[in-house]
């Protein structure tokens, strides 16, 4: 007979093993990720300053307005005072803009910045229980570019319509200005001597602002081409500072003589022996150059020279004659006026203002008949040998040929057409440095 607890035993080790195989098989406990913690509400720091603006309006003064910016009145006085020593605080006016700095906490103005003008800020800031003003500039870069162009009808049709399309309208029209009436004043009269055809280059240089604007700008060089025929202007500065425009061998851009008394210069009728006059209705000598200009256009003397008549001189209308050097004269006619102090024995300086453009006399309309005499003989303006300026010292001769060198290949380089690589790698195909 079994023995009954022999089979109490087995089935007590077989519960024991059916056990421990189930703990070595059961899958771990997965742990259950903690809870984000909880954020704080969002927290804004309150600024230290808060700046407003204002204007500074019609008929009020600098005091009025801050006091509509709640500056007390000792604040007022003291910070006027402070302006006083860098810059008269009337000399603003309406449109100025203001710009301030409140305390966020206490509301009190901590600071004052003044547009004095495109390059000028006045800024005034709290100092030592008063304030302390500083006028600081407007930083600028510089910039160079090159005009080029070809001449169809004028120039300043050339030169409004050239490359160069970073230079602004404004100063294109100025550049137009300044080669016509101060640096080619002496060789090229723009009214005349122009054909379609002919091709310009012009190295410009402009100090930028950071509107765009330029604070200064000047032609460093220009290059002209009129019928094959080259006229060049390069800026030379001297040791002391001055400086002019030179050809690119260091001679004088500057005659005794202008070619043209006007600005802004049309001809009308060209200097001749023998022209229909319209009034008197028969042929006799034009000895003069006419110039169509609208009444009230700027005439300049050519030269230097002494004022010999200003006053009325029959058929001419308004005139002025003036003496210059070896025997020369100018005569200028039918003038709607004289320039205040212009009378005879009055000294003048070559461009200088002596009347306005005008139709008296025997006139058919506002236009001014300028001739000039040699010898008491009357000839072609046009024809003069001028009397040139001083050329450059030898030594600064090689300097300025050296610059020239330079300026001479930015404007080529500029004027080239652009080179144009040929895609993929075909034969024949063109690669940079080949």
């Amino acid at each position: 007979m079994a023995n009954p607890y022999r089979f109490l035993a087995l089935g007590l080790l077989a519960s024991v093993g059916a056990a421990g195989v189930g703990i070595f098989l059961q899958a771990p406990e997965e742990k259950t990720p903690a809870a984000p913690p909880s954020l704080l509400p969002t927290a804004y720091a309150n600024p230290v300053e808060v700046a407003f603006e204002d204007t500074l309006r019609k008929g009020e003064t600098l005091s009025q307005l801050l006091a509509r910016s709640r500056l007390d009145a000792a604040d007022a006085s003291a910070l006027l005072a402070e302006l006083q020593g860098v810059q008269d605080p009337r000399s603003l006016r309406p449109g100025a803009v203001i710009s301030y700095r409140k305390s966020f906490v206490g509301g009190e103005v901590r600071g004052m910045q003044f547009n004095l003008d495109a390059d000028r800020t006045l800024n005034v800031r709290r100092a030592d229980g008063g304030w302390s003003a500083e006028v600081e500039e407007v930083p600028v870069r510089t910039d160079t570019a090159v005009l080029v162009g070809e001449v169809k009808s004028s120039l300043y049709q050339a030169v409004l319509s050239g490359e160069g399309a970073e230079v602004p309208r404004e100063e294109r029209e100025r550049i137009v200005d300044l080669l016509a009436d101060k640096i080619f004043a002496w060789q090229i009269d723009f009214s005349r001597d122009l054909r379609e055809g002919d091709k310009y280059r012009i190295l410009y240089e402009r100090q930028v602002r950071p509107d765009g604007t330029a604070r200064s700008w000047r032609v460093v060089g220009a290059l002209f081409d009129l019928s094959g025929r080259e006229h060049s202007a390069f800026w030379y500065q001297h040791g002391d500072g001055s400086g002019d425009y030179y050809d690119r061998d260091g001679e004088s851009l500057r005659r005794a003589f202008l070619r043209a008394p006007l600005e802004f210069r049309r001809i009308s009728s060209a200097f001749s022996t023998g022209r229909f006059h319209p009034i008197l209705k028969r042929s006799r000598p034009h000895n003069g150059i006419d110039y169509a200009a609208s009444s009230g256009t700027p005439i300049r003397a050519v030269g230097d020279g002494v004022v010999t008549k200003a006053g009325w001189g029959g058929g001419y209308g308004n005139v002025v004659e003036i003496r210059h050097q070896r025997s020369y004269a100018s005569r200028y006619a039918h003038m709607r006026g004289f320039a205040k102090g212009i009378r005879p024995g009055v000294r003048v300086r070559q461009g200088d203002l002596i009347g306005y453009v005008g139709s008296t006399g025997l006139s058919t309309g506002p236009h001014l008949h300028y001739e000039f005499h040699e010898n008491g003989r009357p000839v072609n303006p046009n024809s003069i040998r001028y009397l040139t300026g001083d050329p450059l010292p030898s030594g600064a001769r090689a300097r300025h040929r050296s610059s020239v060198a330079v300026q001479i290949e930015k404007m080529e380089r500029a004027a080239a057409p652009p080179v144009r690589y040929a895609a993929g790698g075909g034969p024949g195909a063109l690669r940079p440095g080949e």
